[in-house]
């Protein structure tokens, strides 16, 4: 007996020693397994920090247009402002009301701008109100106001021209959420975690609200993961279902939650949300979405197509309207009907709601280049490679540009009804390209690369470089002019038949287009009119290499050979170049760069460029009037007088080219605020039987009649004085004489003469009654 209580003492012992063990053994794996967590965590977390912190996405570069700037007393163009506003998708009401609406009167406009971000962090919707006061032919702005409030100074959002998508395929448009109407974010959170803003980042009351469903429902019918747990799973997870999958989906969501607001994932859970796919690009993020879907921006939508995008979360391929529209549509509707519930919709909107078509887009393709503008887009590329390494072009940069959207869609209808207006039947046979460029500052406003909107082919605007013919010929007078104490506009050129003989022994006899010869003009007379044979004279005398330096200060920058046809542009040059050509001569002699590109923007906000007009004085204010002097009486009397009948009472100037055979229309004309180039002309660099004057300046006055165009003013430049000269040997005269023109001509060190070259008629004596009573 006593032996079996040993027995039992010792067994006791042994027990509790092999549970101590056990004990102690447990306490070290659980003490492992914690510091491993430990370290595993911190791990998870510094993933989950770098990610979100830092480029989060490879997201496309954003490509904007113009920022409207208006302050007190600013220039405004309402009718500008209201198509452009309507291309942007806003809706013109009686009353605004919501963000995406404005009103428009005589003297005001209301808009109710969308959020957006100019640089220093989102902006809320605002309604902006603009009070204007005519003067003269020009509106400017009276009063402003914001939300009511007075203000010196508003912004409107700029319209996004085109995402370039980076390598990987996946497009997005990243959505600030106050720019996500409050309807669809509600609706989200109620299918998706309406428990979203009370949870930690995993919800076991979603886990046990979600087996009941689905035991309820005999299959999946709901998740129960919370929204943070999705955007883990899309952002930093493989789609595996794996418990060690769901073991780091569940401690990152903690994670993340701990880390950072739920604004702020919410946020990203909006911009990262997978919605379907399009062809080799996934959709990534509401944003993306709404267009792909429905042609839409995000605060464009309506209640159905909400609760759409909301149902297609669940399984976007399973959920695929184009190939499944009933099986969306229930979807859909299930979700309006929660909304309706929940009381986010009343009883006539949800009744509305259930009754529309699916509204989805007619083809699934989204077509990039359908109202994308890719020649201008080639444009922005082009100087963004010069601006920009190409790894900071895939971090989330936003590039703002001085592109117009009203200025560009009104040139590619311009285009289109012109070159069949002009050619008719054969108008397929023509090609075009226009450029419309901001005359002060050289920012381009919009280009045009053939006739085909849309297309992103050849950019004739800056790759096709073709003859400018006389499109050179204001760098001649200008170059001859800035020798003002031997040339003036009154300054004669011989008009006569001439002929040079190259190396070769061919011999190059140049002709005016009229074929005849006048003896002698004036040098004015010679650039009106374009006479060709005066201009060779001139050319000769200044020196082709003399020549050549002023065309490269013009902005030409490739090799010029010099022989004497370059001096009826047989130079090469794009449109692009020709609108920088001209932009000294238009800007008082002053070099200002062409350019797209405005401000490059990162995605923290930081300014990356900007672009800053430095104008460069190249030529002289006296020769560059004098040139812009006789530009303008081309308009009038010259080759381009057609202009005023086109548009009649404006004063405008410009230069017309044509080159051999008529192969290319050429026309280079400006108003107060603009430089147009235009080029007509065929791709097999055939005959298209039409000159500058009756092809290329055509269009450009169709577009600037239908734009608006403002008279050019000219400030005559201090030694500018309007003279009178003897017609006959161009001298300057002190005296009137009969023979005498008058003419604006650089007067410091004229040598001037004093008497009349030619015997001036008797005055007749004047009568007793005459000088009584004057004549």
């Amino acid at each position: 007996m006593v032996k079996s209580k040993e027995n039992t003492a010792a067994s006791s012992i042994k027990k509790r020693s092999k549970l101590a063990r056990f004990s102690f053994f447990m306490l070290k794996v659980t003490l492992l397994f914690t510091v491993v967590l430990a370290f595993y965590t911190l791990y998870l977390d510094a993933r989950v920090v770098e990610k979100f912190e830092g480029q989060r996405w490879q997201i496309p570069v954003q490509v904007y247009g113009k920022v409207q700037e208006y302050q007190l007393g600013s220039v405004i163009d309402f009718k500008h402002l209201k198509a452009e506003l309507s291309l942007m998708g806003y809706q013109r009401v009686t009353k605004v009301s919501k963000p995406g609406q404005f009103a428009l009167s005589k003297k005001r406009i209301i808009v109710y701008r969308r959020a957006f971000d100019f640089g220093a962090g989102i902006e809320y919707p605002q309604k902006i109100m603009i009070d204007i006061n005519n003067i003269g032919d020009e509106q400017r702005v009276e009063n402003l106001y914001i939300d009511e409030q007075p203000s010196s100074s508003i912004v409107l959002e700029p319209y996004l021209i085109d995402r370039i998508i980076p390598e990987n395929k996946e497009d997005r448009v990243l959505v600030p959420l106050q720019s996500v109407p409050e309807r669809l974010l509600d609706t989200l959170l109620l299918v998706e975690d309406r428990d979203f803003y009370h949870h930690a980042g995993i919800s076991p009351l979603g886990i046990l609200r979600a087996l009941y469903s689905n035991i309820q429902a005999g299959r999946t019918v709901q998740g129960g993961s919370t929204l943070t747990q999705q955007l883990v799973k899309n952002m930093y997870l493989s789609r595996e279902k794996t418990i060690w999958r769901k073991a780091n989906e569940a401690i990152m969501a903690l994670l993340l939650e701990y880390r950072y607001s739920k604004d702020q994932l919410l946020e990203a859970y909006i911009n990262e949300v997978y919605l379907g796919q399009h062809f080799a690009n996934g959709i990534y993020g509401f944003g993306l979405a709404a267009e792909f879907y429905f042609g839409k921006s995000v605060a464009q939508l309506s209640d159905e197509q909400m609760a759409t995008l909301v149902g297609v979360i669940k399984g976007p391929s399973y959920y695929d309207p184009w190939r499944y529209a009933s099986r969306v549509k229930k979807r859909r509707d299930l979700v309006l009907k929660l909304m309706f519930k929940q009381d986010y919709l009343t009883k006539a909107e949800y009744l509305a709601a259930i009754e529309s078509d699916l509204s989805v887009r007619k083809s699934r393709r989204l077509i990039k280049n359908k109202q994308k503008f890719p020649a201008y887009l080639q444009l922005v590329k082009k100087e963004l490679g010069t601006l920009l390494p190409p790894e900071l072009q895939a971090s989330g940069i936003r590039v703002f540009t001085s592109f117009s959207l009203h200025t560009q869609t009104l040139m590619e209808k311009k285009v289109n009804q012109q070159l069949e207006s002009l050619a008719g039947d054969k108008a397929h046979e023509l090609e075009t390209a226009m450029i419309v460029t901001a005359r002060k500052t050289g920012a381009v406003k919009g280009v045009v690369g053939g006739k085909e909107s849309g297309y992103a082919g050849f950019n004739r605007a800056l790759h096709a470089k073709r003859p400018i013919g006389s499109l050179i010929k204001p760098a001649i007078y200008l170059a001859a002019l800035e020798r003002y104490q031997d040339y003036q506009l009154a300054t004669i050129l011989d008009d006569k038949k001439i002929s040079f003989e190259a190396d070769n022994g061919d011999v190059w006899q140049p002709k005016n287009y009229d074929g005849k010869f006048r003896g002698q003009v004036s040098l004015l007379d010679s650039l009106v009119k374009s006479l060709n044979i005066p201009t060779v004279n001139l050319g000769m005398a200044l020196g082709l290499e003399s020549v050549a330096e002023v065309v490269h200060l013009l902005g030409y920058d490739s090799d010029i050979t010099l022989r004497p046809s370059m001096l009826l542009g047989s130079i090469n040059m794009s449109p692009y170049q020709v609108s920088q050509f001209y932009l000294p001569i238009v800007n008082q002699g002053y070099a200002v760069q062409s350019h797209a590109v405005e401000k490059i923007m990162s995605a923290q906000g930081e300014t990356l460029y900007e672009f800053f007009a430095e104008p460069v004085p190249y030529f002289s204010e006296q020769a560059t009037y004098l040139v812009d002097y006789a530009l303008t009486k081309v308009a009038t009397e010259g080759t381009a007088k057609s202009l005023s009948w086109r548009l009649k009472d404006k004063v405008l100037a410009g230069k017309t080219g044509t080159t051999n055979d008529q192969r290319d229309s050429w026309f280079v004309g400006y108003d107060k605020r603009h430089l147009i180039t235009t080029w007509i002309g065929r791709d097999d660099n055939k005959q298209t039987n039409l000159t500058g004057s009756s092809g290329a300046l055509v269009l450009f006055a169709d577009f600037l009649n239908s734009y608006g165009a403002q008279s050019k003013d000219s400030t005559m430049p201090n030694d500018i004085e309007v003279l009178p000269f003897d017609s006959k040997t161009g001298l300057a005269m002190a005296v009137e004489c009969q023979k005498n023109v008058h003419m604006p001509a650089i007067a410091r060190g004229l040598t001037k003469q004093y008497s009349c070259l030619e015997p001036q008629p008797e005055k007749k004596k004047k009568s007793w009654l005459e000088r009584l009573f004057g004549e």
